[in-house]
């Protein structure tokens, strides 16, 4: 049976698609700058030691905004995951808006937020602004990834430590050394996000080396260069990856539900009070704080510009709408794919093929696959896909099939394999065991694993900036290029009615969510 599974015909197909229309320009575009135009000892001559020292700068921001994001995601999450405080459900939620909403948007909030309180940006323009931004935004993932950790830990290992010992001890000594793979996994995921990102240092004008490869390509068309210092990039994002890939390819951080788990939830009536106070703060900051400051800027000359915003984004909507739909439908059909493939046929080493491709694409930064596929693409018989949205919906599959896989995959591991062998023994056939069984059981994570592939997608600008054909209008485009010469007021009513969006469209799809797993509960 398993031979039969590794050879179905609609995972062949899938499995060849993605390596033709996403990993085979990356390897190209690599191959083809460092030994076809020009030979490797020359092309190696260009990186220089401001390159490296770009580099160094970089990794620096990287680390900092890894390690406060962890340190503040793993205060969150034990607060959320491992204490009965008020609302937790509600601060669970709410608190991970930021990692769906573009990081450029916060950009534009926190620079209003200086302008309006001190009139003075110099501050927020710099490396600080950058490290601060980015630790709002990746801190929920740490959250999730270490709350998810702390929710999973086996409760009779704690209450064997609180027989022998206090709860201070119990935290350093068991429950710390228990979650270590986890604050690593959180460390080095949100370092790779943190160097990998592009368009917050681009909007606070800060050089870093995603900007520096951007700026080689785009604007010297120095593409040697650019495809080297791309290679230096990818060569560290991947090696992290890869010494993180037992912990991060198994990690249960992305699931909609943990089925069967046995929480240990605790009762710390002495600082419940100081909890709740932190929840409150950091909702207030990171959430309600840019959306009044973008508010109150948008509105404080009347309510000219935000028309003005919205007739100038209002041709935008539905090609951003569109190419996200369609997007996330074909990204959740590559995840579940994979899924199924990996979990049903787990065990033998080529099967998880599927699943190191998926995260390494998944690793790449967006500017650099961007980059790839302009180099594969732009050719006379691929025109058809270079010059059209086919191009963006490619580069959004390859950037964001590993996060639907990721939620699909440890949806399905919480299905009794049972289920499926009573079935079989009946003599009822694969597809209809699929049918009727496990898409079934998996819908409501199906559903999330859509909104959260069209919430990236309808947000992505790093690869969007380097592909959008010519004379294209893109929701996120026509934001960040007219932000360059557009009043204060009219770039905070264009991002506000962006953040706007984001958060209807969450609200929206997580009430929907709710009502259709009531009724799917009911059935």
């Amino acid at each position: 049976m398993g031979k039969k599974l590794i050879k179905h015909p609609l995972y062949t197909i899938t499995y060849l698609s993605f390596g033709f229309f996403i990993v085979i320009p990356f390897i190209y575009t690599l191959v083809t700058a460092l030994f076809i135009e020009g030979s490797l000892s020359d092309n190696l001559q260009l990186l220089d030691k401001e390159t490296f020292l770009l580099l160094a700068k970089s990794g620096l921001i990287a680390f900092s905004v890894a390690f406060f994001a962890t340190l503040f995601g793993t205060i969150l999450g034990f607060i959320l995951y491992k204490t009965n405080v008020q609302f937790r459900v509600f601060f669970k939620i709410s608190l991970l808006i930021p990692l769906f909403i573009s990081p450029y948007i916060l950009a534009v909030a926190w620079k209003d937020f200086f302008y309006f309180f001190i009139n003075n940006t110099s501050f927020i323009y710099s490396y600080i602004g950058v490290i601060l931004v980015l630790i709002s935004v990746f801190t929920p993932l740490s959250m999730l990834i270490v709350g998810s950790a702390l929710a999973n830990i086996n409760t009779q290992l704690e209450e064997s430590g609180f027989i022998i010992t206090n709860f201070r001890r119990v935290i350093f000594k068991i429950i710390l050394p228990l979650i270590k793979p986890a604050l690593i996994s959180s460390f080095v995921l949100v370092f790779i996000f943190s160097i990998s990102e592009f368009s917050v240092p681009a909007f606070f004008g800060v050089n870093v080396f995603t900007t520096e490869i951007f700026t080689q390509f785009s604007a010297f068309y120095n593409h040697s260069l650019a495809i080297l210092q791309s290679t230096l990039l990818i060569l560290i994002c991947v090696l992290l990856l890869l010494a993180e890939r037992k912990h991060i390819a198994n990690a249960p951080f992305l699931s909609v539900s943990e089925k069967g788990t046995n929480n240990k939830l605790y009762n710390l009536k002495s600082i419940n009070i100081l909890s709740l106070l932190f929840l409150f703060a950091w909702f207030f900051i990171t959430i309600i704080s840019p959306f009044l400051i973008l508010f109150i800027q948008s509105f404080k000359d009347g309510t000219s510009k935000f028309v003005q915003a919205f007739e100038l984004l209002l041709p935008t909507f539905s090609n951003s709408v569109g190419l996200a739909f369609l997007s996330a439908l074909i990204i959740v059909f590559v995840g579940f794919t994979a899924a199924y493939h990996s979990v049903r046929q787990g065990g033998a080493k080529t099967n998880k093929s599927f699943d190191w491709i998926l995260l390494i694409i998944f690793a790449i930064p967006s500017i650099i696959l961007g980059i790839s596929f302009i180099k594969f693409y732009n050719q006379a018989m691929l025109d058809f896909i270079y010059s059209s949205y086919a191009i963006i919906i490619i580069a959004y599959v390859g950037k964001f099939s590993f996060i639907s896989a990721k939620l699909i995959e440890n949806a399905i591991k919480q299905i009794p394999n049972s289920f499926d062998e009573a079935a079989q023994i009946e003599g009822i056939t694969a597809f209809t065991r699929l049918q009727k069984i496990l898409i079934p059981l998996i819908t409501p994570t199906l559903f999330v694993a859509f909104i959260i592939s069209f919430i990236f997608s309808l947000g992505e600008l790093g690869t969007t900036i380097m592909l959008y054909p010519p004379g294209t209008e893109i929701m996120p485009i026509k934001v960040f290029t007219i932000m360059a010469n557009a009043t204060q007021s009219l770039t905070s009513s264009m991002t506000l009615i962006i953040f706007s969006i984001t958060l209807l469209l969450i609200i929206s799809f997580y009430f929907t969510m709710n009502l259709f797993s009531k009724g799917f509960n009911n059935k």
